[in-house]
This record gives structure tokens, C-alpha cells and sequence, in this order.
């Protein structure tokens, strides 16, 4: 690790301070920053395991995109602070008077890391890749109109034109995709490739996107470096070039603990810092024993929970049918003991969570939702409702009298997840329930369930959907494909998934706000009676980070869309 360490310093004393050439004919955005920086620096962040694929139409986990949203763009951008929209690489939008045609104009000039310019073909493309049915993509649920794609048209070289099926009030939060170069990747998808183009193995410089900074190596187990863009598009109000860092460091931790050392040790510079370590900083910060800022963004838009998999084509009897019972789920939620989780777990900083909309989303979360608070003998009442006894050796039974077991999984090094295992295991336990409780690779993990099998239950997270519930429409429509406990249905397998379809399908079109913010009430109120996804507890999102690092602008909802916080990381720079 001191190895790695003293190469990364090294790196430093021999970082470029110029601020780099525009390519030929660019019109710079300027940029409000808070502070007129300084070039020059290396960033060190981290995160809990590594990245799984540098193809931005592949990933499914935070690894990836905490790496890859700073080497691609959209169309358009999610202000980290506001969380309005902002252009990006589409520099301004028309839309029809009857909502249905959205044309958006490039910037010229704009070109990829390897000096190719960016067109109208490489937003086509990408669109493209969103809309084939054989790249399974994160995208595509969040641009379906009416169960229909949208279409689109090159109109020139830099202008490109959308045309919706149907009214779709959150558009312009769900266009900002990934632009991908054509120019690379077209080939590949030609010759039907696609799906193997750009995994980790790839060499760190052949990823190419327009973003703040390029990749320019990748270690396995170690980090990422990601170097400045010396053609990037913006410039401060002074018309010095963005970004201001020379390199950018997201290395890779086993475990919570093991990145909090990195930390305190001086080998990080800025961290997402999970709620329960919040007391322990503050106390060190306090007493002059760590030189450091804590931040507190409030609660995060993050969500954790255990989720079963209800998918009969993967779960065999008898577990299919204790999954699919909605008592049994219910039952485990009021085995969640969330205040101990909340207290215990961390540290007083967080709140139960019942349902899938976190209190930070102060436009759509209502608080009238199914509550299941920690209680024994409420879960051993819906079990027996269920159809489960308990024998007199203490083992719970269903009524063809098999013993209920089960496997729980979560990704090892997540401290909090771990923890929050042991505790629903031992509760578990006490109703008759005998679970096999068992962290393992992040990434596994994800294989698992994302493929339906190999995993009865699982203690894992959502992020990045951002304030519009449509975001969550690839986990809460039946065909989305992170409908976890049953993805990419043909046709909803229940009366409750149905419904929620109608809700995903007609809640985009409202155009009244007060009236779709109503609409979307029901969805959560489904979610807490059906208990798909039970949920444990919202914490606080908390930052820490050293009092050189310079415009760091940390929110609740910028740790929800952005790693760590790091929104705006083309404006940060590093006062040392």
C-alpha cells in the first residue's frame, strides 16, 4: 500500500499547471465557480470494491458508474445543489408546443478524449444501443413512452430531434444517457460484439468519452486514475479551462474499516462517510486529533432493504411459495427491529424506513405508508395466518411441513449490511427460522441477482434514481430489468404488479404537478403493503474531507447521483 501511495505523489510533483488548448471552433461554457482555482493536484477518493466494466450500457452496480460518470456526458445535466437541469453536451433545447418534439442542438467543437469530434452520429448511436433489445441496458425502462421507445432524427451534424408517443412529464430527466462514441464502438456493435467490447480487461486509455477527465489506468484490487481532459468544454468566469485537478484517484477498499484508515492516515482526501462513524469524526475533529470537515447533506436518497427472490422459474418449492406470500414478507419486516438498526447499527443517525421514497425527496415521499415496527409476536401472528406452526423443537414449519430455511446474502466489507444481517438472522431465528447468513463479493452479488439465480434473499441498496419516482421504473414496472425479486416479466405475475405498471405507465403523462405528485402516493403505498422490497432504515448522508479540497459542493441529493458527492468535480481543486 506505501508502494502505491508513493507512486500517486509521485505522480503529483509531476503534474502539468497550463490550462490546456480548446479544440478548433469550441465555444467554452462558463462556469460560476465559488472560488477561482488552481491547476494541478491528484484527488484521492475511494470506494468498496472495483469497477465490474468500463461499458456504460452494461453496468448494473455503483462501482462502475462511480468510475464512468466522469468519463461520459449526457445531452443534458442534473445540477448537484438545485437538482434542476442544466445543458451539457446539448448546449440549448426546443420543445412543441404540444410536448410530443424535444430538438436538442450539440455544441461544436466538443470532441472525444482521442481528439474525434463529437456529432449528431454519436447521439444516435447511443440512442440506438438504448433501444436494442440484446444490450441489457440500464437505460432503456427510464425511455419507454407508452411502453413505446421514442424516436429520433439526425436533423445535421449537430442537431438531433426526439418525437414521443405520448405526453412524458420527466423526459428531460431520463434523456441525459451516456453519449458513446460511434466512431469506436460502432464496429463492434455491427459485428455483434458489442456485449464484450470494453470490460475491465480493456486497457484503461481505449475508454473514450467527452467527460472532465479520461481513464488512463486501471489496476485490479488497487484503483482507477483518471487523468485531465486537456480539451474539456468549460472554463470558470475568468475563462481559465475546467478542470482544474490534473489526476483523479478512485482506489478500491476490501471493507469499510479498511478505506476509513486510508482516511484518517492521510491517504484519502474525500469520502462518502457512512452515518454511523459520523459521532466517532466529529469527536476526533473536535479535539484536534484529525484535521479534517464533516459534512452533513441530511438524509440520503439511498435506499437499503432485504429483498426475496420471487421468480418460480429460479426458486424451487417449497421456498417459491414462503416468498410469494405476502404475510411471510410482512412478517419479516416486523422482524426488522429498524430503531435498533437506527441506534445500534448507526449510531442515532438514521430513521425507520418503510417505504421506497426517501423523506429527502420532499416532493413526492409521503409518510402514509404501511408501518411495520419491531415486534415478535406481530410476526408470529402473520405466520401463523400464513399457514406456518412452530413445533415443540422450536423449528417453524409450513403447512406441508417443511422446515423454513433459508440462505441471506450481502456484499463482505459493507459493515452496516453485515451488521444488519446478524441482527434479522438472530430475530429470525427466535420465530422458528433458521437463515444461513453469508457476505460475499460485491460483484457476485450483483451477478446473482441480477441473473435470478443462485440466491434466496439479499441485503442490498439502490442509488442514483434521483427525485422523480420514474427513475425507479426499472425496478418497479414488472418488465424492468432490475425488478429484483422477479425481473423482465412478460406480464405482471400479480394484481399488485399490475398496478404499479399502470401507475409507471399513465404517472408520466400528468402534466398537473400537485396531481401527479398524488398519483405516485399509491405506488408507495403498494410497496408498503406488499413489502417486496423491505426496507431498513435512511440514514444521513455524511462527507468528510480535508480543508485544502476547494468547491466541494456535497448534498444530500448530489451523493444520490454523483460519487461522493462529486458532482462538479471539474471545479474542485486542491489548495496545497
Amino acid at each position: 500500500m506505501k508502494r502505491w501511495i508513493a507512486m500517486v505523489l509521485s505522480l503529483a510533483l509531476v503534474a502539468v499547471f497550463s490550462p490546456g488548448a480548446w479544440a478548433e471552433g469550441v465555444v467554452p461554457a462558463v462556469v460560476e465557480v465559488p472560488e477561482i482555482g488552481r491547476y494541478g493536484g491528484t484527488l484521492r477518493t475511494g470506494q468498496i470494491s472495483e469497477p465490474k466494466t468500463f461499458n456504460y450500457y452494461l453496468y448494473k452496480e455503483s462501482s462502475s458508474d462511480n468510475v464512468l460518470q466522469h468519463v461520459f456526458e449526457g445531452l443534458v445535466a442534473v445540477d448537484g445543489v438545485t437538482a434542476e437541469v442544466v445543458p451539457s453536451l446539448a448546449y440549448k433545447w426546443e420543445v412543441s408546443e404540444d410536448g410530443l418534439t424535444y430538438t436538442f442542438y450539440l455544441r461544436q467543437g466538443v470532441t472525444w478524449h482521442d481528439g474525434h469530434p463529437l456529432t449528431a452520429d454519436d447521439v444516435i448511436f447511443s440512442f440506438d444501443l438504448v433501444y436494442d433489445p440484446n444490450i441489457p441496458n440500464n437505460f432503456r425502462d427510464g425511455l419507454l413512452v407508452a411502453g413505446q421507445p421514442l424516436t429520433y432524427e439526425k436533423v445535421d451534424d449537430y442537431t438531433v430531434r426526439f418525437h414521443l408517443p405520448d405526453v412524458f412529464v420527466p423526459i428531460l430527466r431520463q434523456i441525459p444517457i451516456p453519449i458513446v462514441p460511434a466512431h469506436i464502438l460502432r464496429p463492434y456493435y455491427e459485428a455483434g460484439t458489442f456485449n464484450e467490447v470494453w470490460s475491465v480487461a480493456t486497457p484503461a486509455s481505449e475508454i473514450i468519452g467527452t467527460g472532465p477527465y479520461r481513464m488512463v489506468d486501471f489496476r485490479p484490487g488497487e484503483y482507477v486514475l483518471l487523468q485531465r481532459n486537456p480539451n474539456y468544454w468549460k472554463v470558470d468566469q475568468e475563462g481559465n479551462q475546467l478542470p482544474y485537478l490534473t489526476r483523479f484517484v478512485i482506489r478500491s477498499f476490501d471493507s469499510l474499516e479498511s478505506m476509513d484508515l486510508a482516511f484518517r492516515n492521510g491517504d484519502l482526501d474525500v469520502m462518502g462517510l457512512p452515518a454511523s462513524k459520523a459521532p466517532e469524526y466529529r469527536a476526533l475533529i473536535e479535539s484536534g486529533r484529525l484535521r479534517a470537515v464533516l459534512h452533513n447533506s441530511g438524509p440520503t436518497f439511498d435506499s437499503e432493504f432485504v429483498v426475496f427472490n420471487q421468480n418460480p422459474n429460479t426458486v424451487p418449492a417449497p421456498k417459491i411459495n414462503w416468498f410469494t406470500n405476502t404475510k411471510f414478507r410482512q412478517a419479516v419486516s416486523h422482524a426488522m427491529d429498524r430503531q435498533s438498526i437506527a441506534d445500534a447499527i448507526y449510531n442515532g443517525e438514521a430513521v425507520p424506513a418503510y417505504g421506497p421514497e426517501s423523506p429527502a425527496n420532499t416532493l413526492f415521499y409521503t409518510p402514509n405508508v404501511p408501518q411495520y415496527p419491531y415486534s415478535l409476536e406481530k410476526a408470529a401472528e402473520l405466520l401463523a395466518e400464513a399457514g406456518f406452526t412452530r413445533g415443540a423443537d422450536g423449528i417453524l414449519r409450513d403447512s406441508d411441513g417443511n422446515p423454513v430455511e433459508f440462505t441471506l446474502l450481502t456484499n463482505a466489507g459493507n459493515t452496516q449490511r453485515e451488521a444488519i444481517g446478524n441482527l434479522l438472522t438472530e430475530d429470525l431465528g427466535k420465530l422458528g427460522i433458521k437463515v444461513n447468513f453469508r457476505p460475499i463479493d460485491f460483484n457476485v452479488l450483483v451477478d446473482h441477482l441480477i441473473s435470478g439465480e443462485g440466491w434466496d434473499a439479499i441485503i442490498i441498496g439502490l442509488t442514483g434514481g434521483g427525485i422523480d419516482p420514474n427513475g425507479g421504473r426499472n425496478v418497479w414496472h414488472s418488465s424492468g430489468g432490475l425488478h429484483m425479486w422477479w425481473p423482465g416479466q412478460t406480464s405482471p405475475a400479480t394484481d399488485w404488479e399490475a398496478e404499479l405498471d399502470y401507475i409507471f405507465d399513465e404517472g408520466v403523462k400528468i402534466l398537473d404537478e400537485e396531481e401527479r405528485i398524488r398519483f405516485y402516493y399509491r405506488y408507495q403505498e403498494i410497496a408498503g403493503e406488499q413489502q417486496p422490497l423491505i426496507y431498513t432504515v435512511v440514514p444521513n448522508s455524511y462527507q468528510v474531507y480535508v480543508p485544502e479540497l476547494k468547491n466541494y459542493r456535497p448534498t444530500a441529493y448530489a451523493a444520490n447521483v454523483a460519487f461522493e458527492a462529486l458532482w462538479n468535480v471539474e471545479e474542485i481543486w486542491l489548495d496545497r
